[in-house]
């Protein structure tokens, strides 16, 4: 699968947010309340491997183009020149739809970003979330290309490992960096 720039366009709301922050500078950080009304987890880990898995490095670097989070909540894409992930359940909203993202497509249900340039909201007509993509367990992270997954408990970090510019996601917050 190819992720098409013309399906993907960046979102100049998340662009003119960090040329604000600039490299390096504080990032911008959205979080709300718990987890949506109604949302169960799919698969949960003893509370002794979930610190161990959220602490340092990976425990373990795979190279899968397809993958999903433990719950299935969250699944991603990486191809040498981009790199994507969609989430279903949140309980945060994106920011207002831009003009550039035509109205028959979706926006907002996950973030992205290409080999150079900043980290975008999404604005396609498709998803990545496959839920029988293999899951990328907590504590282990994916690396293709340029860029690296990493999954924990808290959410789903993907950066992009040659100017550490990248986008977290989880049920309670996004983050672009």
């Amino acid at each position: 699968m190819h992720l098409s720039r013309r399906l993907i366009a960046p979102a100049p709301t998340a662009l003119a947010l960090l040329a604000l922050a600039g490299c390096g500078a504080a990032t911008k950080t959205v979080t709300v309340g718990g987890p949506p009304k109604g949302f169960t987890a799919a698969a949960t880990l003893p509370a002794a491997s979930k610190t161990t898995a959220d602490a340092g490095a990976p425990i373990r670097v795979l190279h899968l183009a397809n993958f999903r989070s433990p719950t299935g909540n969250i699944g991603c894409l990486l191809l040498p020149d981009d790199a994507r992930c969609d989430i279903e359940r949140r309980g945060w909203s994106p920011p207002q739809r831009p003009a550039n993202c035509p109205a028959i497509v979706d926006f907002g249900q996950g973030l992205q970003m290409g080999a150079t340039g900043a980290p975008s909201f999404v604005c396609a007509g498709d998803t990545v979330r496959e839920l029988t993509a293999p899951g990328l367990g907590y504590g282990e992270a994916s690396r293709v290309g340029p860029f690296e997954c990493l999954s924990r408990s808290s959410g789903m970090t993907c950066t992009r490992r040659s100017d550490g510019h990248g986008f977290f996601l989880s049920i309670q917050s996004y983050r672009i960096f």
